[in-house]
């Protein structure tokens, strides 16, 4: 039988203001949350950054890159958040969220060219400030946007949305590999401490022990992280 892949979620103040401890209890290991967009903070992420720390949570954050006109260039963008984490980066890699959302006043995925120039100034300008690369969250049609993908981009670590769940893998296109996949949008917010109803779920690729492994690796918490003793 397989080893159980690390369970975590992902919210932002659509979720309200969450019970951190009940969705600990419930069997997550790590929880990513919505930091920013543009050039502000998502209303609930100071919140949940402290309280998700004291139930013992690992903890990533993201940021979704806002595309409207009028917004701020990716490099402003990257800037804006890397200064909201300078005090504390969590125990995960940062993330920048690179999607359209499909609503009204988003625009679509700009073209091939164009993508990866703000995926790679994104990056590019957060690590001159952190020295920490984001991962990149995105889905099928983001990575076919972001094809034939450059060297650089194809070192980056992939937090992938799929929701067919009927295969362990899900299809990440040329991308070499996946480190956090989002099965489904659909999971039970209350049951996981949320006040939404529904809930983002995703699967570390490793188990939990792997999970912990990861992060002390990655070295931008402040203190050396324990495995829970279940």
């Amino acid at each position: 039988m397989a080893s159980r892949r690390a369970l975590g979620v992902d919210i932002s103040h659509w979720q309200g203001e969450v019970n951190f401890t009940k969705m600990k209890k419930a069997g997550a290991s790590f929880v990513i949350m919505k930091a920013s967009q543009n050039l502000w903070p998502d209303k609930q992420f100071a919140r949940s950054w402290e309280l998700s720390s004291k139930a013992k949570l690992l903890r990533g954050a993201y940021h979704f890159f806002d595309m409207r006109e009028g917004s701020a260039s990716a490099k402003e963008q990257a800037r804006f958040f890397a200064d909201l984490l300078k005090e504390d980066m969590g125990e995960l890699r940062p993330v920048l969220d690179f999607e359209s959302p499909g609503v009204q006043g988003y625009p679509q995925l700009p073209d091939h060219d164009q993508a990866v120039r703000i995926v790679t100034q994104f990056l590019e300008a957060f690590y001159q400030k952190t020295n920490v690369y984001p991962m990149l969250y995105t889905n099928l049609s983001g990575i076919l946007t972001l094809t034939p993908l450059t060297e650089f981009l194809s070192s980056k670590e992939l937090w992938i949305a799929w929701y067919n769940t009927k295969s362990r893998t899900p299809k990440i296109g040329v991308w070499p590999g996946w480190r956090i996949w989002q099965y489904k949008s659909t999971g039970d917010g209350i049951a996981f401490g949320a006040e939404s109803k529904g809930l983002d779920m995703n699967v570390f690729n490793g188990t939990e022990a792997d999970l912990y492994q990861y992060a002390n690796t990655l070295g931008i918490a402040k203190k050396k992280l324990t495995l829970p003793k279940t």
